[in-house]
């Protein structure tokens, strides 16, 4: 049994899931577009005992104006997060570069999610309005990743069938995103992330994205990428 409720504040959405796994009630909450904290367990003994302590659990937070909404599929096994920022400092990271240019791959990415509506607004105003100010090229996904995702790409950001193609394209082992990235756009540059954040370069980047998400969706056998 899986209960997930939500409460909209003015510019986040604080959650609770709530799941039974036999005798133990596991649960996780925290704000969305923030990565969650650790998952609590609770032995309470038997299968019955756990239900009853989720449907008690529930009832405390609906007080507390939280909703139950419909549950997110999501990828099996996955800890939800494509990538952050701060994961591309240091390292291989060029010295002579703002940590702004190691967002630049992921806002690309963001900014194709938001075009083909498979990016998740939550309803929230805030981010409606950002949304809105990509989709007039008035921001560039960068600047939306880093100052409205806090530099964090995770699933509920993303609606299911969004969430399907990213871990296949984006995140998986053969995910073929950053050689595309680099093919169309870093053959001129010293590094990926030299690769500037601008239109130009997105409006080459978007085709290609395109052509794969076409191909992906046609294919005839997806059990082998199917991890819902």
């Amino acid at each position: 049994m899986k209960v997930r409720l939500e409460k909209k504040n003015r510019v986040t959405i604080d959650f609770i899931q709530l799941e039974t796994n036999k005798h133990l009630l596991i649960t996780n909450q925290g704000k969305i577009g923030k990565s969650g904290g650790p998952n609590t367990t609770e032995h309470c003994g038997t299968p019955e005992n756990a239900i009853s302590k989720l449907n008690s659990v529930k009832i405390e937070y609906i007080k507390k104006n939280f909703v139950e909404i419909k549950i997110k599929n999501k990828v099996k096994n996955f800890d939800g997060v494509y990538d952050k920022a701060k994961w591309h400092y240091g390292g291989n990271f060029p010295d002579d570069l703002d940590n702004y240019q190691a967002s630049v791959h992921s806002g690309m990415f963001i900014i194709w999610l938001i075009d083909n509506e498979l990016f998740d607004d939550h309803g929230l105003p805030k981010t409606k309005e950002e949304v809105k100010l990509i989709k007039e090229r008035k921001k560039t996904g960068a600047n939306f990743y880093i100052n409205q995702l806090d530099g964090v790409l995770l699933d509920d950001d993303i609606s299911e069938i969004g969430n399907k193609f990213s871990y296949y394209y984006y995140m998986s082992k053969n995910g073929d995103y950053l050689n595309d990235y680099y093919e169309v756009l870093g053959k001129d540059t010293e590094t990926l992330y030299h690769i500037q954040d601008t239109w130009e370069n997105y409006d080459k980047l978007k085709p290609v994205i395109d052509s794969r998400f076409k191909k992906w969706e046609t294919r005839k056998n997806k059990k082998w990428w199917d991890v819902f």
